[in-house]
């Protein structure tokens, strides 16, 4: 397998966001605890990073066995397109999961049975989005519970990973976690209605009833736009209610740049055209949150020393 493809197989540029996360993580325990276990961290950002490529390689591999529509076979899916053998596809899926579960072994025996509980929900919603008698993908789920997944399990990940031996992490703490990530999960969940409403025809086709075949294309637009709405709101009012740094207000500035990304895809929903419009808008919010959430750390941490 060449370069070309094993990028395109695995997804290798969406894992920058496994690295984000981390900051995240990273942000929040020295907003809130001051400490953050950097080794356990780094550690997590590796087996996340390894499965990440891994399900990106299975729900390709997935989304060709399954489906029954030859156009898709020969001219949408990547392994279709690349005449790759479904054999070679496996054995780099099945190498791919051994640097995770080799340093995820060690974390869990480390760490404790939470680290292998979110690892687990983790690997079967990623795997269960492609496989299964009914795939999350075929359902009216499958958006959400990758939103959930992406934007709200590794965040939590990381963050039990660098307190973990603290005694700083309880579910107050995985309360607080999750609040702070609800913009990302309400920018990430508009992200796969994008993806569902430019693939609308496709799926159809290949049998499935997903979230936006069941409202129609109409009424999944006018749920995007609810969403982002909420992404938007909840940043001044998370800064406002000070769980946040108040230094993330200046993600409002953007907010005119992001609505320009976005509007091309709500005139027409085309996947070449105006989805990567829509993943552009949802990079550039959720990285800035980031960055400024860790901008906020590093100011309270320098204010802590002088």
């Amino acid at each position: 397998m060449d370069r070309k493809l094993f990028s395109e197989l695995s997804e290798i540029k969406t894992t920058t966001l496994d690295l984000a996360w981390l900051l995240l993580a990273i942000g929040f325990s020295y907003l809130n605890y001051g400490t953050f276990n950097f080794l356990y961290g780094l550690l997590g950002f590796v087996v996340v990073f390894f499965i990440h490529l891994f399900i990106n390689f299975h729900n390709n591999y997935m989304d060709y066995k399954n489906s029954t529509n030859e156009e898709y076979r020969e001219k949408i899916s990547t392994i279709g397109i690349n005449r790759e053998s479904l054999a070679i596809v496996r054995k780099w899926m099945y190498g791919l999961a051994i640097f995770p579960l080799i340093i995820g072994a060690y974390l869990v025996y480390r760490t404790g049975w939470i680290t292998l509980a979110i690892g687990v929900a983790g690997v079967l919603i990623g795997l269960l989005y492609s496989a299964g008698p009914k795939p999350l993908n075929s359902t009216m789920f499958g958006e959400a519970a990758v939103a959930i997944a992406i934007s709200q399990l590794v965040p939590t990940a990381y963050s039990y990973l660098g307190l973990v031996g603290t005694a700083k992490f309880d579910s107050s703490t995985a309360i607080s976690v999750i609040i702070i990530c609800l913009p990302n999960t309400f920018a990430f969940f508009c992200a796969e209605l994008s993806n569902g409403t430019c693939d609308l025809e496709a799926d159809v086709k290949n049998g499935r009833h997903t979230l936006v075949s069941k409202v129609g294309k109409a009424n999944a637009l006018s749920l995007f736009k609810a969403s982002w709405s909420l992404a938007f709101l909840l940043v001044p009012i998370l800064a406002i209610l000070k769980v946040v740094p108040c230094i993330t207000l200046l993600i409002v500035l953007l907010y005119p740049n992001i609505w320009d990304d976005i509007r091309p895809y709500l005139k027409e929903q085309v996947k070449t055209k105006t989805y990567p419009l829509v993943i552009k808008a949802v990079s550039k919010f959720s990285v800035t949150y980031i960055l400024l959430i860790a901008v906020g750390a590093v100011i309270k941490l320098v204010m802590s020393v002088i």
